[in-house]
């Protein structure tokens, strides 16, 4: 079946395009939530006329990701967390994490928005992806630090 997104939805793709999906995926999930729309003649027009207020609202998000990209990319951010004798982290760090961290520093982003293969299990430095919208990607400076180091180094 294919479908007119209402809305972004990270797997499918943005406001405004044409997706093939499952039949059972948009008629039990998609539609009732007000995600998309069956794709017929009706809703192709309507979404003709809605072009150009789309096309505005997507220069608009890709300014404002600029704009926040501008903010992030110099960033180093330091997550202190507990670490074992033998080196290992109890637990990991995760999008999560990274989020509550740019948080502290004054920038809102989804934890969806933070790229990472697997979380980060061993102190060090990383380079953490984060994606603001469309090709609008930001790469910032993690360093993961024993918070017992830290401290030590404050009293």
């Amino acid at each position: 079946m294919e479908v007119i997104l209402k809305k972004d939805f990270i797997s499918l793709g943005y406001e405004g395009d044409i997706c093939k999906v499952k039949d059972g995926f948009a008629r039990n999930y998609l539609i009732p939530r007000n995600i998309a729309v069956v794709k017929n003649a009706a809703n192709l027009k309507t979404l003709e006329q809605m072009q150009k207020s789309l096309e505005k609202k997507r220069q608009k998000r890709i300014q404002e990701a600029e704009i926040l990209k501008g903010k992030i990319v110099d960033i180093t951010i330091d997550i202190p967390v507990k670490v074992a004798e033998n080196g290992k982290l109890y637990g990991s760090v995760s999008q999560q994490s990274i989020v509550d961290a740019l948080k502290e520093k004054e920038i809102e982003i989804s934890k969806r928005d933070v790229h990472m293969d697997k979380h980060i299990k061993e102190l060090g430095n990383y380079e953490v992806e984060i994606k603001l919208y469309h090709s609008v990607n930001a790469k910032i400076k993690v360093n993961v630090v024993n918070i017992n180091n830290n401290t030590e180094e404050n009293q």
